[in-house]
């Protein structure tokens, strides 16, 4: 007789964000302070570490595989240059982690949009050589919404490839924040925290999502 106790079903998670120091370190000053800055630094941590801690995590959470990705970061607002250079960089050390543990971790590609052409050959890259299981993109790049023809060519290689590209919430627009929501960051400014350095947001900023 077959046995009755249920077989533990192969976990996958997706949306598992990790922040590299390097990129962290172009990200804008100002935003959260007080408490809500307390609490992001509290996850520096774990968001910093690709090895041992996430292991432990996703162990104690039943996660079989984690498909990381980096989360909203300066790479998609800094000039153009300096955007190619930190994404080629995070993706080269979260490729290594992935090496160090790969029945544990898969990768999305950090993309640096504010050059299309760029990150066209970045996702080629990192999808054929590295074996990144696609790419993930953040809300906006440099004020502009991923609709732009200028970004069309992403989404043409992506489906060359076959892969995906994961379109992540993000800040909204400026001029939303202005409409809709400049009265309550007036008198609630730790809806804000340090721009593009949680892996997921308050109401107030996911309300721009791309």
């Amino acid at each position: 007789m077959a046995s009755s106790i249920p077989t533990k079903p192969y976990v996958i998670a997706l949306e598992e964000h990790y922040s590299d120091p390097e990129v962290a370190a172009h990200a804008p000053g100002g935003g959260a302070h007080g408490t809500a800055r307390r609490a992001f630094d509290a996850l520096l941590p774990r968001l910093h570490d690709l090895g041992e801690l996430r292991l432990r995590e996703m162990d104690a959470a039943g996660i079989d595989l984690q498909v990381i990705s980096h989360a909203p970061s300066p790479i998609q607002h800094v000039a153009p240059e300096l955007a190619v250079r930190l994404a080629t960089s995070t993706n080269d050390r979260l490729h290594d982690a992935i090496d160090r543990n790969p029945e544990r971790f898969a990768g999305f590609a950090a993309l640096p949009t504010p050059d299309p052409q760029a990150a066209v050959a970045e996702l080629e890259r990192t999808v054929s050589r590295l074996g990144f299981k696609g790419a993930m993109i953040h809300g906006q790049s440099q004020g502009r919404f991923h609709d732009d023809r200028r970004f069309w060519p992403i989404f043409e290689r992506a489906q060359a490839l076959e892969v995906p590209i994961y379109l992540h919430p993000g800040p909204p627009h400026a001029s939303m924040v202005e409409a809709y929501y400049a009265d309550y960051l007036e008198d609630f400014p730790n809806l804000t925290p340090p721009p593009g350095a949680t892996p997921s947001t308050p109401p107030a900023r996911r309300c721009g999502s791309s």
